[in-house]
Protein backbone atom coordinates (compact mmCIF):
# COMPACT_ATOMS: atom_id res chain seq x y z
CA UNK A 1 0.00 0.00 0.00
CA UNK A 2 2.80 2.53 1.07
CA UNK A 3 5.02 1.50 -2.06
CA UNK A 4 1.89 2.27 -4.32
CA UNK A 5 1.15 5.70 -2.39
CA UNK A 6 4.94 6.52 -2.95
CA UNK A 7 4.62 5.17 -7.01
CA UNK A 8 1.56 7.12 -7.18
CA UNK A 9 3.17 10.51 -5.46
CA UNK A 10 6.64 10.16 -8.16
CA UNK A 11 4.32 9.92 -11.39
CA UNK A 12 2.60 12.92 -10.62
CA UNK A 13 5.66 14.95 -9.47
CA UNK A 14 7.25 13.80 -12.70
CA UNK A 15 4.63 15.02 -14.54
CA UNK A 16 4.29 18.00 -13.24
CA UNK A 17 8.07 19.05 -13.62
CA UNK A 18 7.91 17.43 -16.67
CA UNK A 19 4.88 19.90 -18.19
CA UNK A 20 6.98 23.00 -16.36
CA UNK A 21 10.06 21.79 -18.34
CA UNK A 22 8.48 21.98 -21.36
CA UNK A 23 6.52 25.25 -20.66
CA UNK A 24 9.96 26.76 -19.98
CA UNK A 25 11.77 25.98 -23.14
CA UNK A 26 7.98 26.65 -25.43
CA UNK A 27 7.58 30.04 -23.77
CA UNK A 28 11.84 30.70 -24.31
CA UNK A 29 13.68 27.66 -25.74
CA UNK A 30 17.25 27.50 -24.83
CA UNK A 31 19.55 27.94 -27.65
CA UNK A 32 22.79 26.48 -27.98
CA UNK A 33 25.78 28.63 -28.89
CA UNK A 34 26.34 27.15 -32.43
CA UNK A 35 22.64 28.34 -33.15
CA UNK A 36 23.45 31.47 -31.52
CA UNK A 37 26.20 31.77 -33.47
CA UNK A 38 24.49 31.18 -36.44
CA UNK A 39 21.38 33.92 -35.58
CA UNK A 40 24.17 36.45 -35.63
CA UNK A 41 25.95 35.45 -38.33
CA UNK A 42 22.51 35.61 -40.41
CA UNK A 43 21.36 38.84 -38.86
CA UNK A 44 24.84 40.21 -40.43
CA UNK A 45 24.40 38.70 -43.50
CA UNK A 46 21.03 40.92 -44.13
CA UNK A 47 18.39 38.69 -41.56
CA UNK A 48 15.98 40.51 -39.70
CA UNK A 49 14.51 41.19 -36.39
CA UNK A 50 11.11 41.46 -36.21
CA UNK A 51 8.66 43.32 -34.16
CA UNK A 52 5.17 42.05 -34.40
CA UNK A 53 2.44 44.18 -34.92
CA UNK A 54 0.62 42.27 -31.53
CA UNK A 55 2.46 40.64 -29.47
CA UNK A 56 5.98 41.83 -26.96
CA UNK A 57 8.25 38.59 -28.56
CA UNK A 58 10.54 39.09 -31.77
CA UNK A 59 11.23 36.64 -34.22
CA UNK A 60 13.67 36.48 -36.56
CA UNK A 61 12.86 36.30 -40.80
CA UNK A 62 15.41 34.76 -42.71
CA UNK A 63 15.09 35.02 -47.33
CA UNK A 64 17.33 34.07 -50.03
CA UNK A 65 16.95 33.24 -53.44
CA UNK A 66 18.74 30.06 -52.87
CA UNK A 67 16.34 27.65 -51.41
CA UNK A 68 18.78 25.03 -50.02
CA UNK A 69 21.13 27.40 -48.26
CA UNK A 70 17.86 28.92 -46.62
CA UNK A 71 16.95 25.17 -45.55
CA UNK A 72 20.20 24.38 -44.19
CA UNK A 73 20.09 27.61 -41.72
CA UNK A 74 16.62 26.95 -41.02
CA UNK A 75 17.22 22.62 -40.14
CA UNK A 76 19.78 23.76 -37.72
CA UNK A 77 17.45 26.08 -35.73
CA UNK A 78 14.47 23.96 -36.35
CA UNK A 79 13.98 24.04 -32.65
CA UNK A 80 12.74 27.45 -33.13
CA UNK A 81 10.78 27.33 -36.28
CA UNK A 82 7.27 28.46 -36.56
CA UNK A 83 4.67 25.71 -37.10
CA UNK A 84 4.32 26.72 -41.07
CA UNK A 85 7.80 28.74 -41.68
CA UNK A 86 8.46 28.31 -45.11
CA UNK A 87 6.92 31.14 -47.79
CA UNK A 88 7.92 31.30 -51.57
CA UNK A 89 7.61 34.56 -53.36
CA UNK A 90 10.06 36.44 -55.23
CA UNK A 91 11.81 34.72 -53.02
CA UNK A 92 11.96 32.01 -50.24
CA UNK A 93 11.23 33.00 -46.93
CA UNK A 94 11.58 31.20 -43.55
CA UNK A 95 10.69 32.39 -40.05
CA UNK A 96 10.80 31.47 -36.67
CA UNK A 97 8.16 31.84 -33.93
CA UNK A 98 8.03 34.85 -31.50
CA UNK A 99 10.11 34.01 -28.34
CA UNK A 100 12.14 36.13 -25.78
CA UNK A 101 15.19 35.36 -26.81
CA UNK A 102 15.24 37.15 -30.01
CA UNK A 103 14.54 40.06 -28.08
CA UNK A 104 18.08 39.77 -26.98
CA UNK A 105 19.46 39.63 -30.26
CA UNK A 106 17.17 42.80 -31.17
CA UNK A 107 18.62 44.54 -27.98
CA UNK A 108 22.34 43.56 -29.69
CA UNK A 109 21.56 44.79 -33.59
CA UNK A 110 19.33 47.25 -33.00
CA UNK A 111 18.91 50.84 -31.69
CA UNK A 112 15.69 53.25 -32.07
CA UNK A 113 14.90 50.10 -34.11
CA UNK A 114 17.63 50.64 -36.93
CA UNK A 115 20.41 48.29 -37.19
CA UNK A 116 23.24 49.18 -35.56
CA UNK A 117 26.32 47.60 -34.60
CA UNK A 118 28.78 47.73 -31.66
CA UNK A 119 32.39 46.46 -31.46
CA UNK A 120 31.46 44.25 -28.40
CA UNK A 121 29.17 42.57 -30.11
CA UNK A 122 31.20 41.59 -33.38
CA UNK A 123 33.80 40.64 -30.65
CA UNK A 124 31.21 37.57 -30.13
CA UNK A 125 31.50 36.11 -33.13
CA UNK A 126 33.17 32.72 -34.28
CA UNK A 127 33.96 30.94 -37.31
CA UNK A 128 30.08 29.63 -37.22
CA UNK A 129 29.05 33.27 -37.77
CA UNK A 130 31.67 34.14 -39.86
CA UNK A 131 30.99 31.11 -42.47
CA UNK A 132 26.81 32.41 -42.34
CA UNK A 133 27.75 35.97 -43.07
CA UNK A 134 30.09 34.80 -46.07
CA UNK A 135 27.38 32.16 -47.23
CA UNK A 136 24.59 35.22 -47.16
CA UNK A 137 26.07 38.59 -48.39
CA UNK A 138 29.42 37.32 -49.56
CA UNK A 139 30.67 37.47 -53.47
CA UNK A 140 33.93 37.03 -54.97
CA UNK A 141 35.75 40.14 -57.11
CA UNK A 142 38.57 38.70 -58.43
CA UNK A 143 40.85 38.29 -55.39
CA UNK A 144 38.54 40.32 -53.29
CA UNK A 145 36.21 39.51 -50.79
CA UNK A 146 32.51 41.86 -51.05
CA UNK A 147 30.19 41.37 -47.81
CA UNK A 148 26.99 43.30 -49.17
CA UNK A 149 26.47 45.35 -45.71
CA UNK A 150 24.88 48.44 -47.43
CA UNK A 151 21.67 47.81 -44.87
CA UNK A 152 24.15 48.23 -41.97
CA UNK A 153 24.79 52.23 -42.94
CA UNK A 154 26.62 54.05 -40.76
CA UNK A 155 27.50 50.79 -38.97
CA UNK A 156 29.81 49.56 -41.61
CA UNK A 157 32.72 52.26 -40.00
CA UNK A 158 32.14 49.75 -37.03
CA UNK A 159 32.82 46.94 -39.07
CA UNK A 160 35.65 48.57 -40.28
CA UNK A 161 37.00 48.93 -37.08
CA UNK A 162 36.72 45.65 -35.73
CA UNK A 163 38.18 43.97 -39.05
CA UNK A 164 41.44 46.27 -38.20
CA UNK A 165 41.23 44.66 -34.72
CA UNK A 166 41.60 41.56 -36.57
CA UNK A 167 44.33 42.36 -38.81
CA UNK A 168 42.11 42.61 -41.80
CA UNK A 169 42.64 45.71 -44.42
CA UNK A 170 39.09 46.52 -45.85
CA UNK A 171 37.49 49.64 -47.11
CA UNK A 172 33.77 50.82 -47.92
CA UNK A 173 32.49 50.46 -51.07
CA UNK A 174 28.88 50.88 -52.79
CA UNK A 175 27.96 47.39 -51.96
CA UNK A 176 29.21 46.97 -48.44
CA UNK A 177 32.93 46.35 -47.47
CA UNK A 178 35.52 45.05 -49.55
CA UNK A 179 38.75 43.27 -48.01
CA UNK A 180 42.17 43.78 -49.59
CA UNK A 181 43.38 40.32 -50.83
CA UNK A 182 45.55 38.98 -47.99
CA UNK A 183 42.63 39.73 -45.60
CA UNK A 184 40.25 38.08 -47.90
CA UNK A 185 42.27 34.87 -48.22
CA UNK A 186 42.42 34.71 -43.68
CA UNK A 187 38.53 35.57 -43.40
CA UNK A 188 37.57 32.65 -46.18
CA UNK A 189 39.99 30.07 -44.78
CA UNK A 190 38.42 31.15 -41.40
CA UNK A 191 34.81 30.87 -42.47
CA UNK A 192 34.59 28.48 -45.31
CA UNK A 193 35.50 25.28 -43.63
CA UNK A 194 31.81 25.70 -42.47
CA UNK A 195 30.08 25.82 -45.34
CA UNK A 196 28.98 22.85 -47.97
CA UNK A 197 30.94 22.50 -51.19
CA UNK A 198 27.74 23.40 -53.58
CA UNK A 199 28.15 26.99 -51.48
CA UNK A 200 31.69 27.82 -51.64
CA UNK A 201 31.45 27.08 -55.19
CA UNK A 202 28.92 29.37 -55.26
CA UNK A 203 30.33 32.23 -53.46
CA UNK A 204 33.75 31.70 -53.71
CA UNK A 205 34.28 30.34 -57.38
CA UNK A 206 36.58 27.06 -55.99
CA UNK A 207 36.65 24.03 -53.15
CA UNK A 208 37.72 24.51 -50.09
CA UNK A 209 40.05 22.11 -48.85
Amino acid sequence: MYLSLLFYFYTIMENIFSKLYYSMHTLNPIITERQKQIIMGTILGGSSIVVPKKGKNCYLSMRDKRKNWLELKAGELQLLSSNFPFTSEKTNRWHSKCYPVFNEFKNMFYKNNKRFLEIDVLSKLSDISFAIWLGDCGTMHDDKLVLNTHIWGDSNKTIIAYFELLGYKSNIIKEGISLDSNSSKDFINYAAPHLPEWLSLHVLGKKIS
